[in-house]
C-alpha cells in the first residue's frame, strides 16, 4: 500500500492511497475458500467444487464486501499511524478501479478541534416569565373565536364565492399523471386557502361562476406543480358536488357539549392556556438563542474546513433557490451578492461551531438519547398523522438514517437542559411589549454582513 498526503491543514488531511490488486485478489481467494464448503454446484458434491470455478461464478458477489473491508482497514491504519482524531467518518472515494490493476482511493479526514469547555457555573442566564394582562387574554380569545369557521350547506344554489368550502371530483385522461392526481373523489377546497389541490383551482371555479352540479372542463399549467422542465398543460373535468358557506362560530351549549366542555369559562381557560403555551415556547427559543450566543462567544476555536464548506453549500443553495423564486427575506433583498454571501458564511460558521461544541459537551458529560426516548418521540411524531402510523414506522425502519431528524432535537434539548441546570439563573418578569423587543433584538441578523 502506498500513501501520499496531498493536502495538509490544521484541521483536515487528504490522502491518496494505492492498493495493489494482488492484495484485493488475495482477500477474494480467502473469502471464496470460506464459502466453498457451503455450496453445491451442478456436477460436484457439496463443498467439493474447484476453487477456480467458484471464484469465476461468485467473485463479483464478494468483491464489494472485500473492497469495503480493505478500505475500512486502510483508513483505520492511516488514522493510527498519523495519530489523527477524526471529527466524523472520513470521506472515502474510489478514484481508480480496474480489474488486475492497483486501486486508488481518495480519503478526506476532518480533525477534531482541541479546546476546553468553559465552566457553566460561571455563566449568568436570565429566565423570563411573560406577564400576560387581562386585555391580551380578552383580545386573544376574541381573535380566536372570529378566526374559527364552521361551514353549512347552501340553502339556495348560487355561484361559488371566496370563502366557500367546495367539494369536487377531479378527473383527467392524461395517463402520465400520478394516480393520486389523475382522479380524486369528493375533495374539499377552501377557496380562500393558500393550499389548492390544483394551481388556482378555486379562482378558476369562481371566475367561471360555477354552481352545484356543474361539470366543467378546465386547463391547468402543471409545469411547476410537477417540477418539470417542459410546459405541461393538463385538462381536468371538475364536478361540483357540494358548496358550503362559512358560518361564524357561536359558543352555545350545543357547541360546548360537542367539545366536552362544561361551560364557556372552562373553554375560555383552555384558550388562555394555549396562548400561555405559545408564549412559553417563544420564550424558550429566545433563551436558547441567548445561551448559544454566550457559549459561542466563550469558546474560540477553528472548525474543520470541509464541514464548514458543506454546511455553507447547503445554506447557499437554499438562498439561491429562494432568490430565483423571489422568496428572499426582505432584509436579504437589500444586500449585494457579496454581502449576502458573507452573511450566510457567518451563519454557517456559527452552526458548525455550535454543533462541534454541543457534541463535545455531550461526550464529556455522557449525554445520549436512549432507545426509550427515541421510541417515545417516534410514537409522538406518528400520532400527528392518524391512520398513517404503520406507514411512518415502516418508513423509519427501512430508512434508519432518517431517524436523525427525530433524534437530533431530543439530543440538543438534553444538552441545553444540562447546561441550564449548571448556570446561574436569574428570574425576570417582563411584559409582552418588553418580550417582543427582546425577541427582535435576540434574532436580529442585520449585523451579519
Amino acid at each position: 500500500m502506498k500513501v501520499k498526503e496531498i493536502n495538509s491543514k490544521k484541521l483536515s488531511r487528504e490522502f491518496i492511497i494505492t492498493i495493489p490488486y494482488g492484495e484485493i485478489d488475495s482477500s477474494i481467494n480467502v473469502k471464496i475458500n470460506e464459502i466453498i464448503p457451503t455450496l453445491t454446484l451442478p456436477g460436484f458434491r457439496k463443498g467439493k467444487a474447484p476453487h477456480n470455478i467458484v471464484k469465476k461464478k461468485y467473485e463479483n458477489n464478494v468483491l464489494g464486501e472485500i473492497i469495503e473491508k480493505i478500505v475500512k482497514d486502510k483508513t483505520l491504519k492511516i488514522l493510527d499511524e498519523k495519530k489523527l482524531k477524526p471529527f466524523r467518518q472520513p470521506k472515502i472515494e474510489i478514484t481508480k478501479y480496474k480489474k488486475n490493476e492497483p486501486i486508488e482511493l481518495n480519503i478526506k479526514i476532518d480533525i477534531q478541534p482541541e479546546f476546553t469547555i468553559t465552566s457553566f457555573e460561571k455563566i449568568q442566564t436570565n429566565k423570563y416569565q411573560i406577564k400576560i394582562d387581562k386585555k391580551t387574554y380578552q383580545e386573544n380569545y376574541e381573535n380566536y373565536i372570529s378566526s374559527q369557521k364552521t361551514y353549512v350547506k347552501l340553502s339556495k344554489n348560487r355561484a361559488i364565492v371566496k370563502g366557500d368550502k367546495v367539494f369536487v371530483d377531479i378527473e383527467s385522461d392524461d395517463q402520465s399523471l400520478p394516480d393520486h392526481l389523475r382522479s380524486q373523489k369528493n375533495i374539499s377546497l377552501i377557496t380562500d386557502s393558500d393550499y389548492q389541490i390544483l394551481p388556482d383551482i378555486s379562482d378558476k371555479l369562481i371566475k367561471k361562476e360555477s354552481k352545484f352540479g356543474d361539470k366543467i372542463k378546465i386547463n391547468f399549467d402543471l409545469t411547476k406543480f410537477l417540477k418539470q422542465d417542459k410546459k405541461k398543460l393538463v385538462s381536468f373535468l371538475i364536478t361540483i358536488k357540494e358548496i358550503q358557506e362559512p358560518k361564524q362560530l357561536i359558543i352555545d351549549k350545543d357547541f360546548l357539549e360537542k367539545q366536552n366542555f362544561q361551560s364557556e369559562t372552562e373553554y375560555r381557560k383552555k384558550i388562555d392556556e394555549t396562548i400561555e403555551s405559545q408564549y412559553n415556547n417563544q420564550v424558550q427559543a429566545v433563551e436558547k438563542k441567548i445561551l448559544m450566543d454566550l457559549l459561542e462567544n466563550k469558546h474560540k476555536f477553528e472548525v474543520p474546513e470541509g464541514i464548514f464548506e458543506e454546511e455553507f453549500k447547503i445554506i447557499w443553495d437554499r438562498v439561491q433557490k429562494a432568490k430565483e423564486n423571489n422568496q428572499l427575506d426582505e432584509d436579504d433583498k437589500k444586500l449585494s451578492d457579496a454581502k449576502l454571501m458573507k452573511r450566510y458564511q457567518k451563519i454557517a460558521l456559527r452552526r458548525v461551531k455550535l454543533a462541534i461544541l454541543m457534541q463535545k459537551i455531550a461526550e464529556e458529560n455522557s449525554i445520549t438519547v436512549t432507545e426509550k426516548e427515541l421510541t417515545e418521540a417516534l410514537i409522538n411524531y406518528a400520532s400527528q398523522y392518524p391512520g398513517q402510523e404503520r406507514q411512518i414506522f415502516d418508513y423509519f425502519k427501512n430508512n434508519p438514517a432518517q431517524l436523525e431528524s427525530i433524534k437530533a432535537p431530543i439530543f440538543e434539548n438534553k444538552i441545553i437542559d444540562y447546561i441550564s441546570s449548571k448556570t446561574k439563573n436569574k428570574n425576570i418578569e417582563i411584559s409582552i411589549k418588553q418580550f417582543i423587543k427582546l425577541q427582535e433584538d435576540t434574532f436580529n441578523f442585520k449585523e451579519v454582513v
